[in-house]
């Protein structure tokens, strides 16, 4: 089956989504809604559960975490706004009403970013950040996914995209694309467990976006960033492994193309996939599904793009290695590196330094 074109998205049948979930080999949109930074996962119950960014600082009205479920990735039913700042925020005073106005212009004075949801303990937690910065944790009070929700203290008062992660009963929760800390068995911080993540080379993995995967052998640290000086103007998933979290990660590769802030989860089937939101094949922001397979031997992971359009090209991986031996090129100092200069050349930026 051919790659379908964008302008046929919009046409395709319940049944058609179906088969390509089967086939497991060409990225489609799975759910025609307007949403950033999308995240599923696959629950004890049977059902995968979606939320996401469902409005920023200049769009969307629903300022809060919404939640969606579904048994087979393409009916999803609204769980409706399971956490609204302005009404369940006001009730609890939040930390979120205390964070400093920056852009009084704006459309959303405040807004909910890249919610994310984890059962852990017996209930659902749900880490987030907020446009303004800061980031910290949603407790579900009945133990159900759609709450009711109570916000716990800020972890902090800046930064943004946390994740949480556990592994041999220990609970880790990370944010931004680097930063680490122990949570103890009431989710709370443990006093000095901080750690920063460091990767081989002389480039971070990524600027946000966050996630730890735990195959067999490694540790899958996977980071997001939109870099001027890189082949393309995509916002790209990048990652580095180890096989001790505490230790230093290979140097950084790009994973998916495309998928910047998307999430990788296994289906009921047992295969893999990344969800996604921008890119190129599609003029609006919704959940894209992108079929990977992860190839793990004892001595590394390889990531597979099944859909050629968010397979990284060999300009895209010859550009990154060149970048873990040059670091990022001098005329990025002091800008922000999704900064691209006009007529940009990433092979020429990255050799001029």
């Amino acid at each position: 089956m051919s790659p379908v074109q964008a302008a046929q998205y919009n046409a395709l049948s319940k049944q058609s989504k179906l088969s390509l979930i089967k086939q497991h080999d060409i990225a489609f949109e799975a759910f025609k809604v307007k949403l950033r930074s999308p995240y599923i996962t696959l629950a004890d119950d049977g059902y995968y559960y979606l939320t996401g960014t469902t409005a920023g600082s200049h769009w969307g009205s629903q300022i809060g975490v919404k939640i969606w479920r579904s048994e087979n990735l393409i009916d999803w039913q609204d769980l409706g706004l399971v956490w609204d700042l302005y009404r369940d925020g006001i009730k609890q005073s939040s930390w979120h009403l205390e964070q400093k106005i920056l852009h009084p212009e704006f459309k959303n004075l405040r807004a909910i970013w890249s919610p994310e949801l984890h059962y852990i303990n017996n209930t659902w937690w749900i880490p987030h950040s907020m446009n303004l910065g800061g980031h910290g944790l949603l407790k579900s009070t009945s133990g159900k996914p759609e709450g009711p929700y109570m916000a716990l203290p800020a972890v902090s008062k800046s930064g943004i995209d946390p994740h949480l992660f556990r592994h041999n009963n220990q609970t880790y929760y990370f944010w931004q694309s680097d930063n680490m800390i122990q949570l103890n068995s009431e989710m709370l911080l443990v006093p000095k467990s901080f750690k920063k993540l460091t990767a081989k080379g002389q480039h971070e993995i990524g600027y946000e976006g966050i996630s730890i995967y735990k195959l067999k052998h490694f540790f899958v640290h996977m980071a997001s960033g939109r870099y001027g000086y890189e082949a393309d103007n995509s916002y790209d998933l990048y990652y580095s492994i180890s096989k001790d979290i505490n230790a230093e990660f290979s140097h950084r590769r790009m994973a998916i193309k495309h998928a910047g802030n998307g999430n990788l989860f296994k289906d009921k089937h047992g295969n893999w996939w990344s969800s996604a939101f921008e890119h190129d094949f599609s003029n609006r922001w919704s959940l894209w599904l992108i079929p990977i397979e992860i190839q793990e031997t004892a001595n590394d992971v390889k990531f597979i793009v099944k859909d050629e359009r968010f397979k990284p090209t060999n300009q895209d991986q010859t550009t990154v290695e060149a970048l873990i031996e040059t670091g990022p090129p001098k005329r990025w100092k002091n800008r922000k590196p999704w900064w691209r200069p006009k007529k940009a050349n990433a092979q020429s930026v990255v050799r001029t330094k």
